[in-house]
Formats: C-alpha cells, structure tokens, sequence
C-alpha cells in the first residue's frame, strides 16, 4: 500500500425507498383481475347449464269438451270420449305439433279422460318436442292447430271445443 494515500472509506450503497406506484393502478389491476375471474366463472356456469338443458321438452294439457259425449265402450283410463260430430275426439286421436314452417315435430296421444254425458275432460302429452321453434302448432284429432311459444307450450295447455 502506497503511504502518501489516504484511505479510502468503503461506499456504501444507497438506500433507495421503493418506488411508491399510485393508489389507482392498483385499484385498476385489481378491477381488471375480479373482471376476469367474474367472466370466466360466468362463461363456466352459463356453459354448463346449456350442455345439461335438455334438447327436447314435453307439452302436456287438457281438451275439454263441452257437448256430446258418450261413457260406454273406453278402454281403461277413460271414462268418456267425443260423439255425434266429436267422434275425432277419442282414446285414439293423436295429437301433432308442428313448427312454425309446418314441419312435424313430435307426435303425442291422450292419455285419459274424466267426465259424463254432456262434457269430457281428456288429457293428452306429446313427449320429445324440440327446442328452438318460434311456436309451436299443437293439433289435436282434425280440429286444427293452435299456436303457442316454448314457454307456453312448456307450461301446460288448456284447450276448450263445444257449447
């Protein structure tokens, strides 16, 4: 070591305080990451729900038939039918449903019927109907279509014919 120099003291380094961002950067990045989980939990759920809705629905209802009607000769499950001019009306007629460019659906039956001498009440369904029409023309025996939404159509009709 050379006598005419001096020392030197070591350099310390200097201490820096970490850089402070704004509040609201973190307040954005904060937003942006719940947004996204929001989104991708949502995605999630919303697929999910749409691979497990069925593809088809069921339309079941009522007719009721105020008018001549006969109590003799049913198989079981029925205990009246249509006649004198309601004879379409019976355990066999069938029941279509349509979709609003007339192509046929689904294809459905009664299923029973309660009632007496002046009135019948029959029940019907049409299983495996598809999602997706825009109506839904439900036909019953050869009295011709009614029109209704999915929603209706999901929900139960009643239908009336007669007095």
């Amino acid at each position: 070591m050379d006598p005419n120099l001096s020392p030197v003291a070591p350099v310390e380094p200097e201490q820096r305080t970490p850089a402070r961002r704004p509040f609201w950067l973190g307040v954005g990045v904060g937003v942006v990451a719940a947004a996204t989980v929001g989104g991708i939990a949502f995605g999630a759920v919303a697929g999910v729900r749409a691979l497990s809705a069925p593809a088809t629905f069921e339309i079941t209802g009522t007719l009721t038939l105020n008018g001549k009607a006969t109590t003799t000769g049913l198989p079981t499950g029925f205990s009246c039918a249509g006649t004198s001019g309601y004879d379409d009306l019976s355990p066999n007629a069938a029941v279509k449903v349509s979709d609003e460019s007339g192509t046929l659906l689904a294809k459905g039956h009664m299923i029973g019927s309660v009632g007496g001498s002046g009135y019948c009440i029959f029940d019907f369904a049409v299983t495996d109907v598809p999602r997706g029409s825009k109506f839904y023309e439900v036909e019953i025996a050869r009295r011709g279509g009614l029109s209704y939404t999915e929603v209706e159509a999901e929900e139960g009709l009643s239908l009336s014919i007669g007095d």
